[in-house]
């Protein structure tokens, strides 16, 4: 026969940008492919398609079912280079005691007079994605060749260079080498090499007592060997990108997972406005919806872990799915409003086992409590991204808040400034008034309002960068005079305030804490004064269930964020303040068409947003989460409230809109 057992080692060597080198010992098999079935019967121990203590099976290799023979003949002749073959050897490993790691095969495609036709080398990554190379144009000898690198394997190293592949004769001696050179310059070097046995129930005897954990140490070594890398010699890693070439595939779905599609296709199957196209990592179509009318959404799903992690994890889940690529959708805006639409019928936690990662995201959640030191380091994690960050997609005066669109073709400027007056409006704020903004960003709306008014007006934030570049436009505006900006809680903050405004501040302020916020603002407002509040709100028939939960947008967006609902927000007040409702008006509308606005912008600024350092990753989740709220917003699932509260007694008001001066005309009859 032809096939044969080598036994030797396996070596590794990364040179740049960090030396690092091991050699482990090996034992590997050549089949010769046609003599499986022989094989099967002759050698004591192995197995061909059955379970065995060592075993080959079809479904371990290429893609589809068949014969490994038949299907990779299929490719070749696919790519016109199946011609004249006659005989092919497979270089691989093989299960033992039915577990199987394979990091790469080998496929000799022999001609009938011995000599090479070409050759295929088959690379599976611990995604359990594979890719296939096909060498069929030698660089010089017939056995060496190259190809560009297409396939993600290692975190260490990006898709950039080109394999080299030495493929030796498989006779006495073997020594197979596969190099990566990126620039000229090798960056890794690979190879095993190893002396020849005949494959006999002997031998293979011998080989599994001499090494009888190697197939089980495949993985545990490279997490090994990639942990020394990380945390010895610092290496950078690098995001695992989507598959970019057809050649690239998914092992078939594990029973787990083949478990999770069902459940997510049984969740899938409550829609019933609009339809939902699921495209299989298989490229099969699934449908969902139709009762109704409505959005017609296609979403690509190229792995299957996406249906497990959104069984474990539901919606939280869902969106790291798309961060990651493990999900993939032209519109996410889409995608999500569509759920939007069927959430009355559709609800993640009733998904099977999403229990399991509310449960952990919780525990992360509470972890993140908006105390003291917590809110400061929850707000640094959000708004200390870089002022130039939000500057790509924020207007000119940095209002990061929904704006009020008065017209279609609007600008984001004018719509901000529409916003900022009908707040200065609310607040009825003149010369005389001194007013606390708790949150003041970077000062857009303290300059709008001091210049505007002549009032003057004390800012507070936790945020350092928001605090550097507010001071810096503070003093640009010349308004040193009026505005004094501070990085301040407000829970510490003293003194008398006429006006109080907070814009899209108490979302950060957690339900725990909603009555505290309301007893400092009535410690801090003077007698006749008026808080206007611009807060973002979730209805109050989901609250309860929300505020006990954590989402997508809390574990990576707003740390320690909780949006309350109208009911919470007076509820507390009632109970910690003197403060009453006097006026309410809901925006929320408007801030689907803010969101769109910022989400245009960002995604004009990728490339720049890239050399400031923010990766396509970071850029990914970013857009989500902008879609994630404009799809919410559009929808009415969330709120966006303008609350302005008083006291009791508050004789001010009898006439707020006096002719004169709607803004400033108070105690007129």
């Amino acid at each position: 026969m032809n096939s044969r057992l080598y036994i030797g080692e396996v070596m590794h060597a990364r040179l740049v940008p960090v030396e690092h080198r091991f050699i482990y010992p090996l034992y590997w098999y050549v089949f010769d492919l046609d003599e499986l079935p022989q094989l099967d019967r002759e050698v004591r121990g192995f197995g061909y398609n059955r379970r065995s203590l060592v075993s080959i099976r079809d479904a371990d290799y290429l893609r589809g079912e068949g014969p490994i023979r038949e299907r990779l003949m299929a490719l070749l002749r696919e790519r016109g280079c199946d011609d004249g073959i006659a005989r092919v050897e497979l270089v691989t490993m093989a299960r033992c005691l039915n577990y199987i790691f394979i990091p790469v095969s080998f496929y000799y495609c022999y001609r009938a007079d011995g000599s090479l036709r070409c050759a295929v080398a088959e690379v599976n990554n611990t995604f359990r994605e594979r890719h296939l190379y096909v060498l069929d144009r030698p660089s010089s000898d017939p056995a060496r060749y190259e190809h560009a690198k297409e396939f993600h394997v290692s975190p260490f190293n990006d898709l950039r260079g080109t394999y080299e592949f030495n493929l030796s004769a498989l006779g006495e001696d073997m020594d197979v080498r596969v190099n990566l050179v990126r620039d000229g310059a090798h960056v890794i070097d690979t190879g095993i090499r190893g002396t020849a046995q005949p494959l006999t129930s002997e031998t293979l005897r011998r080989a599994l007592w001499r090494h009888p954990f190697t197939a089980a140490l495949n993985i545990p070594r490279i997490v090994w060997q990639a942990s020394k890398l990380y945390f010895r010699k610092k290496l950078p890693v690098h995001q695992k990108p989507p598959p970019s070439s057809r050649m690239t595939f998914e092992a078939d779905p594990t029973f787990r997972e083949r478990l999770a599609v069902r459940a997510i296709f049984s969740f899938f199957s409550l829609l019933r406005r609009g339809v939902l196209t699921v495209v299989m990592p298989d490229g099969t179509r699934r449908r969902f919806g139709g009762a109704e009318p409505g959005r017609e959404v296609e979403m690509r799903v190229p792995t299957y872990r996406f249906f497990w992690r959104m069984l474990r994890d539901g919606d939280v889940g869902f969106g790291e799915c798309y961060v990651e690529r493990e999900m993939e959708c032209d519109d996410p805006t889409e995608l999500l409003a569509l759920f939007v639409d069927n959430a009355e019928f559709m609800d993640d936690r009733n998904i099977h086992f999403s229990w399991v990662g509310r449960v952990f995201n919780r525990i992360r959640h509470e972890l993140r409590r908006n105390t003291l030191i917590g809110s400061r380091r929850n707000i640094e994690a959000h708004y200390d991204l870089g002022n130039e960050f939000y500057r790509t997609f924020l207007d000119e005066s940095m209002m990061y808040s929904a704006a009020i669109h008065l017209k279609p073709d609007e600008t984001l400027e004018q719509s901000q400034k529409n916003k900022l007056k009908a707040i200065i409006r609310k607040a009825r704020l003149g010369p005389e008034d001194h007013v606390l903004e708790i949150g003041c960003g970077w000062g857009g709306f303290a300059i709008e309002a001091a210049r505007t008014t002549g009032c003057r007006v004390t800012g507070i934030t936790l945020s350092r960068e928001q605090l550097a570049l507010g001071q810096e436009r503070v003093a640009a505006a010349g308004l040193q005079d009026r505005i004094h900006l501070e990085l301040r809680d407000y829970r510490a903050m003293e003194g008398q305030f006429t006006k109080i405004v907070s814009i899209e501040m108490l979302e950060a302020v957690g339900h725990e804490y909603l009555g505290v916020f309301f007893s400092a603002c009535d410690r801090l407002l003077a007698s006749d004064g008026l808080v206007v509040l611009q807060v973002i709100t979730i209805p109050d028939q989901r609250y309860d269930a929300y505020r006990r939960s954590t989402d997508w947008i809390q574990k990576h967006i707003f740390p320690g964020g909780v949006l309350p609902s109208l009911t919470a927000l007076s509820a507390a007040m009632t109970r910690h303040s003197r403060l009453m409702v006097e006026e309410l008006e809901n925006i929320g509308p408007h801030y689907a068409l803010t969101l769109r606005e910022w989400r245009r912008r960002f995604e004009q600024h990728a490339e720049a947003l890239e050399k400031m350092g923010y990766d396509k990753t970071f850029q990914r989740k970013w857009r989500y989460y902008l879609c994630y709220c404009e799809a919410g917003f559009e929808g009415r699932f969330i709120n966006d409230l303008h609350l302005v509260l008083t006291r009791p007694g508050n004789r001010k008001l009898e006439n707020p809109f006096g002719a004169a001066n709607p803004n400033c005309e108070r105690g007129s009859t």
